[in-house]
């Protein structure tokens, strides 16, 4: 699915929604449309994926890229919303404490996500 944003610029923040596929075929689209956030400056940036219905390696390293690139930019980058899809692969990757942000489980895909990665010890 083609990519999607939308931008709602606040005094304090700068919303993006983002929606479709999060893949390979994709990936020069995301980062195309991510450089618009450059004119971005002292914001908190919200990056809602609620809509992205698919996510691969290649979109999972896009977002680690954005993450470092804000922080470098002393900017602050937080991801919302995040689709069961985007759960999944945080999940599987153990990527949930680097990117550090809230994560809220709707109760239905409860038993999808465990997010034990990195929690058990080894005997």
């Amino acid at each position: 699915m083609e990519p999607n944003q939308s931008i709602q610029n606040t005094n304090a923040e700068v919303i993006i929604v983002w929606s479709g596929y999060l893949t390979v075929p994709f990936i020069k689209e995301w980062y195309e449309q991510s450089k618009h956030w450059e004119n971005v400056n002292g914001k908190k940036i919200k990056l809602n994926l609620n809509g992205i219905e698919r996510i691969d390696s290649a979109g999972i390293q896009l977002l680690i890229y954005l993450k470092t690139q804000t922080l470098k930019k002393h900017q602050s980058l937080e991801l919302t919303n995040h689709s069961l899809a985007v759960l999944k692969s945080f999940d599987l990757l153990g990527l949930v404490s680097f990117f550090g942000d809230r994560i809220k489980v709707k109760k239905e895909h409860s038993h999808e996500v465990e997010f034990r990665y990195g929690t058990r010890k080894v005997s």
